[in-house]
């Protein structure tokens, strides 16, 4: 006895009874723990008939459990990497007749818990096999995470199909251990580390719905965010198939963060008009690559936000109406005007300003040479208009009247109106208010005054 290690522990909780087979489970372990050579069965060794045999027997057990758990566990890696040839990749197959004792001989748990606990712990740190539904007692009882996922378990951490994991493995996108000498199946396992990566991959990438999301623009504006280089994509080739879209996160959010930076760096209350950039589209103007290069204008912080709404959404962000114009619409008395910039010039709505071309009352034309061949307004026919109509909204605002009031109002005076079939738009024909203040003298002075300073402050300002 006096060669027994002083500093060995024996690691049993004993603290509620002794179990009947204590006896037997410390010379089972001794069997297979404790000698250098793996046992094949449990009890075939013999019982010792003597001390000095027992001694020989108990003595490397003892030795093993100096240091708890430090010894343990380094035999429990030697044993680990002992594969059984022919073995299926399950745990208990493949580390052999130890498992069965320590895991499915004895039942009390709670004596032996220390000891179950260290090998879960060493199984699941180690074992590249798949912990079944007949390993389950080990990964209930681990108390470290996983080292190795089968790919029904790494589908379950990334949230994706195990077809798209298996295309990953077998275009060499994601980095597996199959197993050849399983019996009858192959195996894949992938290994912690290569499911933290694949998890940085779902991150750092996102689909077009997710990036129209967070810029909060139509699908118009997004695609002309896409052409003019504000999206940047991955090449699909390169990227493990675990990702919904291959846009890059990353160079986005730092587009985002300079936008909303140098918006509060250039807020501008008194910059005039502005015009928010959901809005940039080709409703603005039909010369699709100006379009593009106002985009990359801002993008390259040559054209800066000089407004925004509370939340700093980018879809809000708001530009000189005047910077925008130098870019995209210097040239537009030229070739015409687009809708939208009717739509600007009159203070109405787009719609109504489609609804006056419907009905014929605004000339315009389609332009084929241009992406979706737009509606063109010749100059000319817009100023003809602007002297031949007036827009009772407009009336309305200046009258701190509503629309609906002006018009009964004129009606009852036996003006006719004019209102497009979308409900939006509302005219009179100035021709027509003039004859009704010959014939009526209800149509006070005051309204003439108030209806011909509407007419006034509607005309456009012409940009240089």
């Amino acid at each position: 006895m006096g060669n027994t290690p002083h500093s060995a522990i024996f690691p049993f909780q004993l603290e509620n009874g002794i179990p009947a087979e204590l006896d037997l489970f410390v010379w089972g372990m001794a069997n297979h723990f404790g000698n250098a050579v793996i046992q094949s069965k449990v009890g075939k060794t013999p019982l010792p008939k003597s001390v000095d045999q027992a001694l020989a027997k108990l003595l490397p057990l003892f030795a093993l459990l100096t240091c708890w758990p430090a010894k343990f566990d380094a035999q429990l890696e030697r044993m680990l990497s002992v594969t059984q040839k022919g073995a299926s990749t399950g745990a208990a197959a493949r580390a052999g007749r130890w498992y069965h004792f320590l895991f499915r001989k004895y039942h009390h748990l709670e004596a032996f818990l220390p000891l179950r606990v260290a090998t879960a712990n060493a199984i699941v740190k180690s074992h590249d096999g798949l912990l079944n539904a007949r390993t389950s007692s080990v990964f209930s009882l681990a108390t470290i995470r996983k080292n190795w996922f089968s790919v029904k378990e790494a589908c379950v951490e990334l949230r994706i199909s195990a077809d798209r994991i298996n295309d990953g493995i077998d275009r060499c996108l994601i980095n597996a251990q199959v197993h050849d000498e399983a019996v009858g199946y192959r195996q894949r396992f992938i290994a912690f580390d290569e499911i933290e990566r694949l998890k940085q991959v779902q991150f750092e990438h996102m689909d077009d719905t997710e990036a129209r999301a967070i810029l909060q623009v139509p699908q118009a504006v997004y695609s002309l965010m896409c052409d003019s280089g504000w999206i940047t994509r991955a090449d699909q080739n390169d990227i493990a198939p675990v990702v919904s879209g291959y846009i890059k996160h990353v160079p986005l959010l730092s587009l985002i963060e300079r936008l909303r930076t140098s918006a509060q760096a250039n807020m501008d209350p008194n910059g005039g008009s502005v015009v928010q950039l959901r809005k940039l589209n080709l409703r603005r103007t039909t010369d699709h690559q100006r379009l593009i290069g106002l985009f990359r204008a801002i993008a390259a912080g040559e054209i800066v936000p000089i407004g925004h709404d509370e939340n700093m959404t980018i879809g809000n962000l708001a530009f000189s109406q005047d910077a925008v114009d130098k870019r995209i619409a210097s040239w537009f008395v030229a070739r015409g005007l687009t809708v939208e910039q009717v739509s600007d010039l009159s203070g109405a709505h787009y719609d109504a300003v489609k609804g006056w071309i419907d009905m014929g009352l605004l000339p315009a034309t389609r332009e084929p040479l241009e992406h979706g061949s737009p509606w063109v307004i010749n100059l000319r026919d817009f100023t003809s208009f602007l002297q031949t109509y007036s827009v009772l909204a407009s009336q309305a605002k200046t009258n701190e009247s509503s629309t609906r009031g002006l018009a009964a109002r004129l009606t009852r005076l036996g003006v006719p109106i004019i209102e497009p079939s979308n409900g939006r738009g509302t005219l009179v024909k100035l021709s027509d208010m003039w004859s009704a203040l010959a014939d009526s003298s209800r149509f006070s002075q005051r309204t003439f005054s108030h209806i011909a300073a509407g007419m006034h402050e509607s005309l456009p300002t012409w940009h240089a």
